[in-house]
Formats: C-alpha cells, sequence, structure tokens
C-alpha cells in the first residue's frame, strides 16, 4: 500500500508544476458562489465547463437503476468537470454536488481550448493534470481490490482529514461500498 504521505508528495508536486502552468486560464475564469446542494455537473447533460474548487467540497456520483453511487470527492485546490463530456461535447456520465456551500473558478470550454492551442506550457499543464488524475483512478482501483472498507476510510481520512468531517456518513458508505451502518461500527472501532 502507497501511504497518504507519499501520495500527498506527489500531488504537491503535480500542483505547483500545474499551478504555473494554468496562470494562463486564470484570467478566463469566473468566481463563483454555490449553495450546498447545487449541481455543477448533472449526467446526461452537457457539460461545457471546468472548475477549480477554491473552497468547499463536493461529490461525484453516478446513478444507475435509481441507486447513487458516489465515485469520488473534491476539495481545495481540485479541478472537476466530466471529463467525457467537456472532451468530447457528449452527455456527462456523472453528476457533481455541492454537499457544502462552496466557492468555485468557472473556465468555460471554448476558453480552455483557445489556451491549450496557443501555449504549449498550458498544454504540458493539462498533460500533468492528466496525468494525476490516471494515476488517482489507478490508485482509486487498485485500493478498491487491495483494502478493507476499514482501510480505505482511513486513507481517506489521512489524505483530507479537516474536509472529510464535512461528509455525510451516508456519501462515504456510498463511496466505500457499505452501509451507513457498517461504516458506523467502523468509525465506532477506531475512534
Amino acid at each position: 500500500m502507497v501511504s497518504p504521505k507519499h501520495q500527498i508528495d506527489i500531488k504537491t508536486a503535480f500542483s505547483e508544476k500545474i499551478e504555473s502552468s494554468f496562470a494562463a486560464l486564470l484570467p478566463y475564469g469566473r468566481q463563483k458562489s454555490v449553495s450546498k446542494g447545487t449541481f455543477i455537473v448533472e449526467q446526461n447533460e452537457l457539460c461545457n465547463k471546468l472548475f477549480l474548487v477554491q473552497d468547499g467540497v463536493f461529490r461525484t456520483y453516478r446513478e444507475t437503476n435509481d441507486v447513487e453511487y458516489t465515485t469520488g470527492f473534491s476539495f481545495r485546490g481540485d479541478f472537476d468537470t466530466s471529463p467525457f463530456s467537456f472532451y468530447y461535447g457528449l452527455p456527462a456520465t456523472e453528476t457533481i454536488e455541492a454537499i457544502t456551500s462552496a466557492t468555485i473558478l468557472v473556465f468555460d470550454r471554448q476558453d480552455f481550448w483557445n489556451v491549450t492551442r496557443n501555449n504549449i506550457d498550458f498544454q504540458k499543464g493539462v498533460y500533468l493534470l492528466l496525468a494525476g488524475y490516471i494515476e488517482l483512478l489507478e490508485n482509486r482501483l487498485h485500493e478498491n481490490r487491495s483494502m478493507t472498507a476499514e482501510e480505505r476510510y482511513i486513507h481517506l481520512r489521512a489524505s483530507q482529514p479537516e474536509e472529510v468531517k464535512k461528509i455525510p456518513l451516508h456519501f462515504i458508505a456510498s463511496y466505500l461500498g457499505i452501509t451507513k451502518e457498517r461504516l458506523s461500527r467502523i468509525r465506532k472501532k477506531i475512534a
């Protein structure tokens, strides 16, 4: 298992390079405050925006047969969008919802592509961002196969100790693939 400390160091290294690369896009961002419960991306709708979370917590989920499956969370400093919809201009495969009140920077798809076409440093930043996202997904897949729900919960708490406290337990349970009752037993055990 990769330690949370190691992952944070990797994320910091990527973040510093991405931050300098994304400076060209920042002037196009519009700051927006969103209320808890606001959907910034909706499943089966087009997503032509990229979001930078400045404050708050978001969850990503997919709905299948009227059941919501939480697939991830976004925190301060994270970029978020529906990658498939944003890139291909097709309907989103997930919903992204604010689970706290939040502040985001919103970037239009067209501005993103204009900056991408004209700025090699920005292109490199996009590649770094995508590489980091792929690494995150690979780690999540590995954790889901090699770690217990308890270990994954401990890992989530270690990676975002303050922010996790803001996430309702039923969303965390959904993310871990367990019942809320089982999560309560895990929390009691490790308290």
